[in-house]
């Protein structure tokens, strides 16, 4: 299996590690004073490391009364109101944290419009998104996989080659609903008496919370998730059969059934009289049916496998330790935006546009990674002015010397 940055697409995201950054932008500009630079990246790193560190001391404290996986026990009363404004808090908190990690919102219509297609792997399955109170789907980093397949329409004796659109990065926030309330809402829908509903439901849809006092927040990140293969990340999947796979099985085992049936009611014509010639003609009209029924299982046997290896290999954190993640991802993003814009400047003595600088900056990916690359200049010089780096000259940006640099960084380190 093969993984390429789809070079159609212009991302923000910067796919570059931080310590390779610098050392490929001072070749790139010919720079030789390459000391002052990499104290200038450390210290650059120390100084968001510290400016993101209360963001996540204040995120677990908002996340803890929802942690799925906590261990710890409380004698704090929270009301039902408390609840929801404490959940808020939470979205609230996360939203810039994705932000800062360039991470972009995967939006319902992005959503739906993959529910509708099969995957090349001949794997389908189905999500009702109303047994959820909150969903949030974000992604980062788009790329194209190649694949070498089973090809259907040559019997799976050969393969095929497929090349499909994968999310390189993918965080998921799911909230399940109330059993009560769902159950609610299927009966005031169809009409069915609820307590008929909430036991159908109990035994179909574990997912959904059972005890009032549960407030769970699931938070996962996952990687390198095929576009259509998104329904497969959520635990209330449904696999279903691909329309091939029922043309199949209608076709071999309708077949072979109508065939068995033909053949039983001929032998027990015959044998009428013997019982044990009977016996044989039964037995082997059923062996050809579980043959039938087994295939089925089996096909569903095969999806669960496939949908094992999916969340398996594929998944990255969970919980609080997805949020931790995730805003050392922010950190790494803060910094590289922060240090290609000073690195730049740093060059141009006599300043340089916004406009000059962003093209300068994307012209530098392309030729040195040969992606296109969306680099957010105004984020990027909003960062500098905050630290007290650029010097405006009508239009004309430029930075303040490194050395100043170095210390203003080293002043703030000392404060924390």
């Amino acid at each position: 299996m093969q993984i390429n940055y789809d070079n159609t697409i212009r991302e923000r995201f910067i796919p570059i590690s931080y310590n390779e950054l610098l050392d490929t932008v001072l070749i790139y500009l010919d720079i030789r004073s390459k000391d002052k630079y990499h104290a200038l990246k450390e210290a650059l790193h120390r100084y968001y490391h510290h400016s993101f560190y209360m963001d996540l001391v204040n995120i677990r404290e908002s996340y803890e009364p929802f942690n799925p996986d906590s261990d710890t026990v409380t004698n704090t009363k929270i009301s039902e109101d408390e609840y929801l404004l404490k959940e808020q808090e939470l979205y609230d908190q996360i939203a810039p944290i994705l932000n800062n990690a360039n991470y972009e919102v995967l939006t319902k219509e992005i959503l739906e419009e993959t529910m509708n297609k099969t995957s090349p792997y001949g794997v389908e399955v189905s999500v009702d998104f109303d047994d959820f109170d909150e969903v949030q789907l974000y992604f980062r980093g788009e790329s194209i996989q190649k694949d070498e397949v089973p090809d259907p329409k040559k019997l799976y004796l050969s393969k095929k080659s497929i090349s499909e659109p994968v999310y390189r990065r993918l965080f998921m926030l799911i909230k399940p609903k109330l059993l009560d309330t769902r159950a609610k809402e299927i009966a005031d829908r169809d009409g069915k008496d609820i307590e008929k509903v909430k036991s159908k439901l109990t035994k179909q849809k574990p997912l959904l919370i059972t005890d009032k006092n549960n407030k769970n927040i699931y938070i996962k990140l996952f990687k390198n998730i095929p576009h259509m293969d998104l329904e497969m990340l959520f635990p209330n999947t449904k696999v279903k059969m691909t329309l091939f796979d029922k043309v199949k099985l209608g076709v071999v085992g309708g077949g072979g059934t109508v065939g068995g049936g033909a053949t039983l009611i001929a032998k027990l014509s015959v044998a009428a009289v013997d019982p044990i010639s009977a016996m044989m003609a039964v037995g082997a009209f059923a062996g050809i049916l579980w043959r039938q029924v087994k295939e089925v299982f089996t096909r569903r046997t095969h999806y669960l496998a496939k949908l094992s290896q999916k969340l398996y290999f594929h998944n990255l954190d969970n919980n609080a330790g997805a949020l931790n993640y995730m805003l050392n991802m922010a950190q790494n993003e803060e910094s590289k935006e922060t240090l290609l814009a000073y690195v730049f400047l740093s060059q141009h003595k006599d300043g340089m546009t916004i406009d000059e600088l962003d093209v300068a900056i994307e012209r530098y990916v392309k030729e040195v990674y040969d992606i296109d690359m969306d680099f957010e200049v105004d984020d990027g010089i909003g960062k500098l002015r905050k630290l007290g780096f650029v010097v405006d000259n009508d239009g004309k940006l430029s930075v303040i010397d490194i050395g100043g640099a170095i210390d203003i960084l080293k002043k703030n380190d000392t404060q924390y």
